[in-house]
C-alpha cells in the first residue's frame, strides 16, 4: 500500500515562505480536531492536521462521537470538525449553525454513496453494466441471491429489487463483515455477486468495486409508482448521495486567520480516502503514520492550497 500512496507523489515537502499576507495568528495555541471514530473521519482530520502541521501550527486530535462533538465544540473542547454528514447529525447541528456558534466551510469532497455492489468482471459476463437494466438481462446471473445490510439495518435491496421488478432472492447478510467478505470472495474467485454496499470503503478500492447505475433518485420516485420504470410501484430508483462537509467554530477566523482560509480551501476526495483507508483498515499502520506519508507525498495537491490561505 506504500507504494499506491508514493504513487500520488511529485516533489518532495517544503514548508511555506515565513513571509505571507495573512496572518496565522495564535499559533501558541493548538487547533483541536475532532477525531471521531470511523476511520474514514480520522483519515479526514490527519490529512487536514498535516497541512496545519505544514503551515506552522500545533495540532491535537480530540476523540469524540457522533451525538456530542457538536456539543464538545460549542463548550469550547474542539475547534474543527472536518467531515460532517449533515444527514445523521443530532438535531442541535442545526441550531448551533443558525445561532453563529458554528460555522460551515464547504464541502469536504468526500461523496457517501450506497447501492448494488458487484466485482469488475462481471461487466464482461453481464453487457450493458453499471446500467440497472443489464441485470435483468443477464444469464449469468440466473439463480443468484443479492446481499442486503443485516437485518437490523433494516436494508433498502429488497425493496429495489421488487420495484425494479429485477429476478433476484434477496438475503440480508449475516454482519457487516459479510458484505465486504462476499465481494472481496467473488472477486477472487470470478463468481458473481451483487451486494448493498457503500462508499468510501476499504474494498471499493481494493478489490475494484463497481455499482449498478440505478435510476436517479427524485421525490417521485417515492410517492409517486408512475415516475419510474415501474408504473406499479414506488421505489424504483437509487439512493440520494450525501456531501461532507466541514465546521469551526465561532471566532476561528479571527484567532487562526491563516487556517481559516486553509481549511475553508482544503478537501480529500472519495477515492483518496478509500486509498488510505486499505492503509489503515486492511495493513493494520497507523493512521497518523498513513496521512503524513500523504502529505509527503503529495505537496503539488495542498501547498496550492496553503499558498492561497497565506496570500489571503
Amino acid at each position: 500500500m506504500q507504494s499506491k500512496i508514493r504513487a500520488m507523489a511529485l516533489i518532495g515537502l517544503t514548508l511555506p515562505a515565513a513571509t505571507h499576507a495573512a496572518d496565522l495568528g495564535d499559533t501558541d495555541t493548538a487547533i483541536r480536531l475532532a477525531l471521531l471514530p470511523e476511520s474514514g473521519a480520522q483519515i479526514s482530520a490527519h490529512v487536514a492536521g498535516e497541512v496545519l502541521g505544514a503551515m506552522g501550527y500545533t495540532v491535537e486530535y480530540v476523540e469524540a462521537d457522533q451525538m456530542r462533538v457538536f456539543s464538545d465544540m460549542r463548550q469550547g473542547r474542539i475547534d474543527v470538525n472536518v467531515e460532517v454528514w449533515e444527514a445523521h447529525a443530532p438535531g442541535n447541528y442545526r441550531d448551533m449553525i443558525l445561532d453563529g456558534d458554528l460555522q460551515e466551510m464547504g464541502e469536504l469532497g468526500v461523496t457517501l454513496s450506497e447501492g448494488l455492489a458487484y466485482p469488475a468482471h462481471m461487466e464482461a459476463t453481464c453487457p450493458g453494466l453499471p446500467a440497472w437494466e443489464a441485470l435483468r438481462d443477464c444469464a449469468a446471473l440466473s439463480g443468484l441471491t443479492v446481499v442486503d445490510y443485516p437485518e437490523e439495518w433494516e436494508g433498502p435491496a429488497a425493496g429495489i429489487i421488487e420495484a425494479l421488478g429485477l429476478p433476484f432472492e434477496v438475503r440480508p447478510a449475516a454482519s457487516e463483515a459479510d458484505l465486504s467478505q462476499t465481494l472481496t470472495e467473488a472477486s477472487a474467485s470470478g463468481d458473481p455477486a451483487l451486494v448493498m454496499f457503500w462508499r468510501p470503503h476499504w474494498a471499493v478500492a481494493a478489490q475494484d468495486l463497481r455499482f449498478v447505475t440505478l435510476p436517479t433518485p427524485e421525490a417521485a420516485c417515492y410517492e409517486t409508482p408512475s415516475w419510474g420504470p415501474n408504473p406499479d410501484l414506488p421505489g424504483d430508483c437509487g439512493i440520494p448521495s450525501l456531501e461532507a462537509v466541514k465546521t469551526v467554530i465561532k471566532g476561528t477566523k479571527i484567532k487562526w486567520p491563516a487556517a481559516w482560509y486553509m481549511l475553508e480551501d482544503f478537501q480529500i476526495d472519495t477515492e483518496t480516502q478509500e486509498a488510505l483507508m486499505i492503509a489503515v483498515e486492511q495493513e493494520g499502520r497507523s493512521v497518523a503514520e498513513v496521512a503524513a506519508e500523504w502529505r509527503a507525498a503529495n505537496e503539488e495537491t495542498w501547498q496550492p492550497v496553503v499558498d492561497a490561505a497565506l496570500a489571503q
